[in-house]
């Protein structure tokens, strides 16, 4: 008795077909979803130049179209912003089979040129040190938004998280969550599926948050209080709220938490008596990353030690840390001090 194995001829287009779209998924996947949008961006902003002054994008000739590009935009965008679009240039080129070569010697030294005369110190934004953190806490209101605004502010800075790693907080775990937490006797785990270091998801990232010991600013305490509120038990666990107080379903973004900083920020310093200008000018120095530098900030002004706060924040190197510690102890065993006696 023989077995045969069928195959019909007519079903082979379509199986390679499948196969090409999951391989282009896989090549898609090798950069993040941020990253992916931004080159997306990046890349329809040169095809649109490109088509207003009559040049070809794909291939890209180098003298010819991205060093007139990068030209008309010098001193109107950042020269970072400026190497991101070229990088984007670079990998959409690569993806689709052609090749950008910028290691040119004139290339090279336009490129320096052009950042040697236009390079600008990046303005960092202000940390949210622990105290005007508590100050911010205790003004919020006991509303839907206010609990989420709680929550999102004490966990972000008591993690350290990123603003993309906040946002994407699940209440579960889930193939889909990109990080979420876990309850325990000893406060709260956030893990991190993928984050920015680890956008394989290789190493497991596992951040603790314990109880405070000051109730009313309790990241453990203000989370499970937003979640009795909110009535969320799987899903995104910071979502937008509209102006009627309606809660959406899908995660806040990474943007959406930087506005949540400036806004409790901007009306703590209203109810405080400054004025509106100086209210929105004051808002305006503070980000998303300042929870993250916060805590980095505010631990190192109380003695934390140095090792401590390299394994809250994950950073790779000793130091990117150091630059937190160096701005937190500006005035402990300072020389000055010392000699003004």
């Amino acid at each position: 008795m023989t077995t045969e194995l069928i195959v019909q001829s007519t079903s082979l287009p379509t199986v390679m077909e499948e196969l090409r779209e999951r391989a282009g998924e896989y090549v898609k996947n090798a950069h993040s979803k941020n990253t992916q949008r931004a080159y997306k961006t990046d890349w329809e902003h040169f095809e649109a130049w490109c088509l207003a002054h009559d040049r070809t994008s794909l291939p890209a000739d180098l003298f010819e179209t991205i060093v007139p590009y990068l030209t008309a935009h010098a001193g109107n965008l950042k020269v970072s912003t400026l190497l991101r679009r070229l990088t984007a240039i670079r990998v959409i080129h690569r993806a689709r089979g052609s090749k950008l070569d910028t290691s040119d010697e004139r290339f090279r030294l336009f490129w320096q040129g052009l950042r040697n005369e236009h390079r600008m110190r990046p303005a960092k934004k202000a940390p949210l040190m622990s105290p005007d953190l508590r100050r911010t806490i205790q003004a919020l209101p006991m509303t839907l938004q206010g609990h989420r605004d709680r929550a999102l502010l004490l966990i972000g800075f008591a993690a350290g998280l990123r603003r993309s790693e906040l946002a994407g907080l699940w209440a579960a775990q889930d193939p889909q969550a990109p990080g979420w937490i876990e309850e325990t006797p000893d406060g709260l785990v956030v893990q991190l599926a993928t984050s920015k270091t680890n956008q394989d998801g290789e190493e497991e990232e596992a951040i603790g948050v314990p109880f405070g010991r000051d109730e009313t600013v309790c990241p453990v305490r203000a989370y499970r209080a937003w979640l009795a509120m909110s009535a969320i038990t799987a899903g995104p666990i910071f979502r937008p709220i509209s102006r009627h107080g309606k809660m959406g379903q899908r995660a806040i973004t990474g943007a959406g938490v930087a506005l949540v900083v400036k806004r409790v920020v901007g009306k703590t310093a209203l109810a405080e008596g400054l004025t509106l200008d100086k209210a929105l000018a004051l808002a305006g120095t503070f980000s998303g990353h300042s929870l993250r530098s916060g805590l980095a900030t505010s631990a190192a002004k109380n003695g934390a030690p140095g090792h401590a706060i390299q394994r809250q924040l994950r950073h790779k190197s000793f130091t990117t840390t150091l630059e937190y510690i160096r701005i937190g102890s500006l005035f402990e065993g300072n020389a000055a001090a010392f000699a003004l006696v």
